[in-house]
């Protein structure tokens, strides 16, 4: 407990403290001075609120204080608070505050349509009793936002402690370790400094950037939950949301070893542990979907962290219809991540997994589900459109023309349109599309689409004119399906215009009769077939890859692989299945 001797004269709201007051000769103990005090003495702000890292007998906390708008919408008012002590009980200094504050007729009579803004420079960051008493007085004062900034922090080291400044964070405080300029202000406004100039002393910007970075780590810690005030605000899934600036993720984590389940993690982040021989199954319910920035940085993470396999599910689409934006949702697509909006099972599942929902049923708000359907298909409709390219590490990894490929799952259509009236080219179009896989949603299955139906989808409803000749060319990683084959026939038979020329570069389940037959449905049909030659992998890399000026590289076995799967595609071919 943090604790200091007491002081001996009263002080008057307005005046500062004498030191004869402050320490009298015998030291004894007398009856606690009145808080709050106008300025400190310019040695006990030196002494308090250094920000050394391993600092010695600092039991006292001191709260320099600003409150704006609180007394008149103009008013800027300030003081200092410290913990009180004997004869007393013990009363840290924030709870001082508090006490005081809830007591001001001012207070009493704020605007809960407005936002006042009351700033703590402290000498200790809070313990967790007081951080529990903060946030709480934050609950019921939603009007009053509250920054704090601190040159050093109280057991910075122990859980409890590190878990009482992110249950401050999650409760909406700010805050800071105090940097070189805020010692400089609370010197210049709170400091009885005799007009002396404010003295940058040894390591002080030093020892500001080491605490920042920890009380950055601290933070990034997940909370253990939201409160329901939190939740019900940022995760409404409102088609329009422009002032909601905060995203939150609520996560789970489970390790899977020898595909059994091994360790279990939850917890919640806000904006501001892994092992290679480990499979991690991560999900997240999101209040909004990724910025670009973001789903980039996620798509770098997963790219090296091949173990790792993500589901993001959202409440929202934030800025759907900038197609910076779109891109962000279609690289991580395209990266692996399974990508969903939040149904009404989803936001129940999050109430009663990540809330501190004191035991209250999950309220289901009006147009959840209607609102739900909405995003559901403006997603669709942004995986569905194609991407404009793929990295070079996808490409190498998902088009080698290896002849046995069991665990490649994912299906790439790099694909080209050309449009021609009256024998002119009048457009072209090329992108790539990948399958999106089917997942539970919460119980739920979604049904999943093959590349090609996506093409399909896309090129029927952006592109298809019954006056207009198209030559439609597909670069796969696999051969198509017996199924999809099927649709491509049906699909090529209703529209006479459209040609379509298939290379593919490994052949999928090539003995089984079944796909052997969806591809002389497609041979029969008018589609062009073939294998993936060297030149079209060179082709594909230079048209369809952000390869940032490289040069394609043969693999070995290129050439040897494409004459082994050609010869098998001719023999498929050539004899017609009955």
């Amino acid at each position: 407990m943090r604790s200091r001797h007491s002081r001996k004269a009263e002080p008057v709201l307005g005046t500062s403290i004498s030191r004869e007051a402050a320490w009298p000769e015998d030291d004894t103990m007398e009856p606690w001075l009145s808080n709050p005090m106008e300025k400190l003495y310019a040695d006990y702000f030196y002494f308090h609120f250094t920000n050394r890292l391993t600092p010695q007998g600092r039991n006292g906390c001191y709260i320099c204080y600003e409150m704006e708008g609180i007394r008149s919408p103009t008013s800027v008012d300030r003081g200092v608070f410290e913990n009180e002590f004997y004869p007393k009980p013990r009363v840290h200094t924030e709870v001082c505050f508090l006490n005081w504050f809830t007591k001001l007729p001012w207070a009493k009579t704020l605007d809960p349509g407005k936002k006042y803004t009351i700033t703590w420079y402290m000498s200790w960051s809070p313990c967790v009793d007081c951080a529990e008493q903060v946030a709480e007085f934050l609950k019921k004062h939603n009007c009053v936002r509250l920054r704090i900034k601190f040159p050093r922090l109280y057991h910075g080291n122990k859980p409890k402690y590190q878990q009482g400044l992110r249950n401050l964070d999650a409760a909406g405080a700010e805050l800071a370790v105090m940097c070189p300029e805020d010692f400089k202000y609370c010197w210049d406004n709170f400091v009885d400094n005799l007009g002396w100039s404010f003295w940058y002393w040894k390591g002080i910007r030093w020892n500001y950037h080491v605490l920042d970075e920890k009380l950055r780590e601290i933070l990034c810690n997940p909370m253990s939950s939201l409160s329901p005030r939190t939740y019900n605000f940022h995760f409404p899934n409102l088609p329009f949301a422009s002032e909601w600036n905060n995203t939150y993720i609520c996560f789970q984590v489970e390790e899977r070893k020898n595909s059994s389940p091994k360790t279990y993690y939850k917890g919640v982040f806000r904006n501001q542990c892994l092992s290679p021989p480990v499979d991690y199954n991560v999900t997240w319910y999101m209040s909004w979907s990724p910025c670009l920035e973001c789903a980039e940085e996620v798509v770098s993470f997963l790219e090296e962290h091949e173990n790792v396999s993500l589901t993001i599910s959202i409440s929202r689409l934030y800025n759907c219809d900038d197609e910076d934006e779109q891109h962000g949702l279609q690289l991580l697509h395209e990266a692996g991540a399974q990508v969903a909006m939040m149904s009404p099972e989803d936001f129940k599942y999050c109430w009663d997994t990540f809330v501190d929902n004191l035991g209250w049923s999950f309220w289901y708000w009006k147009g959840i589900r209607r609102n739900y359907y909405a995003l559901d298909e403006k997603l669709r409709e942004i995986l569905c459109n194609p991407m404009s390219s793929l990295s070079p590490r996808t490409y190498n990894f998902h088009f080698p023309n290896l002849p046995f490929a069991s665990g490649w799952n994912n299906t790439y259509i790099c694909f080209q349109v050309e449009e021609r009236k009256n024998n002119c080219l009048k457009s072209y179009y090329k992108g790539v599309f990948r399958n999106q896989p089917s997942h539970l949603q919460q119980g739920y299955p979604e049904e999943p689409l093959h590349a090609e139906q996506c093409f399909l989808s896309w090129f029927d409803d952006k592109c298809l004119s019954p006056r207009v000749d198209y030559n439609v060319t597909w670069y796969m990683s696999w051969s198509p399906c017996l199924e999809c084959a099927e649709e491509v026939v049906s699909f090529l038979e209703e529209h006479e215009n459209v040609s379509l020329t298939i290379s593919f570069s490994r052949l999928y389940n090539c003995d089984d009769e079944d796909q052997q037959r969806g591809l002389q449905l497609l041979h029969e049909a008018g589609a062009q077939v073939a294998m993936m030659c060297p030149e079209d992998f060179e082709y594909c890399w230079d048209s369809f890859v952000d390869n940032r000026g490289r040069s394609f590289w043969y693999w070995h076995g290129i050439c040897w692989n494409y004459h082994v799967l050609d010869e098998k595609l001719r023999e498929i071919l050539r004899f017609r299945l009955p």
